[in-house]
Formats: structure tokens, sequence, C-alpha cells
């Protein structure tokens, strides 16, 4: 059946798509160069004192960066995170099938960390719209890490997929499992947050990868 690996390539490009497109835009790339926008967004995400975030906006506040990081939040609200949230649930499905309980758990902690994911960057939307009283939105740290630890628990149950499926996907089940220590070593501040940024990378690559190869074999096989 192509539906599944269809759905989860297409939604997986478009998640790629939107995440090069995030920081591309020109209020972005005026005040930011392309390796600083990464740490720049992290900064804002997690945090939880105006101290924080006078060391995203400057004291006082540069408006060139509340452009760039509305222009980045209000992709990130509408393009990114509905993106992802499908090509999880497409990705689940075409790995465990609905009835699967992992599968269903999968899906259940894709769509969690997506709406922390929007509940954190409407906070941020509100607080540069507001900054002069930006304490009064804080802390965005919180919903950060809900965010993390939801979608390391989609990991997981991809993980349990991987492992009970009748055709085993060992390097899947690896690569879907990591995200989950690496958010906890940077939580606890045992390592930077690029840690478990590459983590998520590389299980979601692997989930789009894998959508190809279904594809080509669905495409091999009689009908």
């Amino acid at each position: 059946m192509r539906t599944w690996p269809l759905l989860t390539l297409i939604f997986g490009l478009a998640t790629l798509g939107v995440f090069v497109a995030l920081g591309s835009q020109p209020d972005v790339t005026a005040i930011y160069e392309r390796t600083q926008i990464s740490a720049a967004v992290s900064a804002f995400q997690r945090a939880e004192t105006l101290s924080d975030i006078a060391y995203v906006f400057g004291s006082p506040v540069d408006d060139r960066v509340v452009a760039a990081q509305n222009a980045i939040n209000t992709l990130d609200l509408y393009g990114f995170i509905p993106a992802y949230a499908l090509f999880l649930t497409a990705a689940a499905i075409m790995l465990g099938g609905l009835r699967n309980r992992w599968t269903q758990a999968a899906i259940l902690f894709g769509l969690l960390g997506a709406a922390f994911d929007a509940v954190e960057t409407w906070q941020q939307l509100r607080l540069t719209a507001d900054i002069d009283n930006a304490d009064a939105y804080l802390p965005i740290a919180t919903w950060h890490w809900l965010k993390y630890l939801a979608l390391a628990l989609n990991g997981v149950a991809v993980t349990s997929i991987a492992l009970t499926a009748e055709k085993r996907r060992l390097i899947l089940a690896m690569l879907a499992f990591l995200p989950l220590p690496a958010v906890a070593i940077a939580y606890m501040e045992f390592a930077p947050v690029t840690v478990f940024s590459v983590a998520f990378v590389l299980y979601w690559v692997t989930l789009l990868v894998i959508s190809i190869i279904e594809l080509v074999r669905a495409k091999g096989s009689p009908a």
C-alpha cells in the first residue's frame, strides 16, 4: 500500500522545506548569520527570566531582532508545526498500522509535542508584541521542554513499533530512541541543546528514508 509512505514522504519534505524557509526570511537574514539562527531561536525558547529576554533581544530592545524572531515564530506556528505533526502521524501509521497500540501512542505523543510547541510559539509571539511587559509571558522554557519530552516519547513509541513488528527495523529503533536520553541530558545541562537537535534530525531523516524505500517496494510489488 503506497498511501502512507507517500503521505509520509510528502509531509516529510514539507517539514524539511519549511524548516529551511524559517532561516531564509529577509527579516532573519538581515540580523543573523545562518550559523547563529539555531542558537538565537533556542535561547528564546528556553527563556525563563527577564535577563534571558535581554540576552536575546538586547537592552534596549533591538527591533531587528524582534522582527526576525516574529518571522521565525509566525512561520513556525502556521507552517512547521502542522507539517511535522502530519509527518509524524503518517510515519507512525506507515510503520505500524492504525490499529497498533504503539502507533496510537506515537500519534498521541507527536500531536502532544506539536500542541506544546504551538503554545510555546504563541506565547513567544505574544511576548514580542508586548515586550515591555515580557515578564507576564514567562517562562517560555516550560513549554519548550514539554514539547521535546513529548516528541522524544513519540520516538520511544516508534522504537516499540520497530522492535515488535513482524519485520524488525533495528536501525530505526536505535535512532528513534536516541532523542529521549539526548533531551534528558540537555535538560540536566550535561550537554548543549544541539545534542538533542542532532538526535531528532537523525530520527526524522530515517523516517523520510524509510518512506522512500517503502514507496519503491510498493511500486515494484505485483498488483
